[in-house]
């Protein structure tokens, strides 16, 4: 799952994704992607930190909430590379975070790192 509010953004790491095999559930907003999340159980979520309305630290604390989704990784996406930032999503318990703009190919890699590291 992408929750990414920006189109370009989210349009270029579907798009990778889904040319790699990955099937792809997007949601733009933290609201729609909590509706999403009460019928779908992803492999993964990449999570704009910075959304309309709800934040993603909020989307997330509220992933983190549901008892069903505790074990699903949650990877922070962020412009944001100051230390300040890194040491904020990994207190918050993200399994990681990507910069953005992010390079196609280390942005496919490390997915794929992610979710072999996930399977049983």
């Amino acid at each position: 799952m992408i929750v990414e509010d920006n189109p370009l953004n989210m349009k270029l790491a579907a798009d990778l994704l889904e040319l790699h095999g990955f099937t792809v559930l997007k949601a733009y907003e933290g609201e729609t992607a909590l509706r999403l999340l009460e019928t779908a159980q992803p492999d993964l979520i990449l999570l704009d930190l910075h959304l309309p309305g709800m934040d993603g630290l909020e989307v997330f604390k509220k992933i983190r909430a549901n008892a069903g989704l505790q074990r699903v990784r949650v990877v922070a996406l962020t412009a944001s590379v100051m230390r300040e930032e890194e040491q904020r999503i990994r207190a918050c318990g993200f399994t990681d975070y990507i910069t953005k703009p992010f390079d196609t190919k280390a942005f496919v890699k490390k997915i794929q790192e992610l979710l072999a590291c996930a399977a049983p």
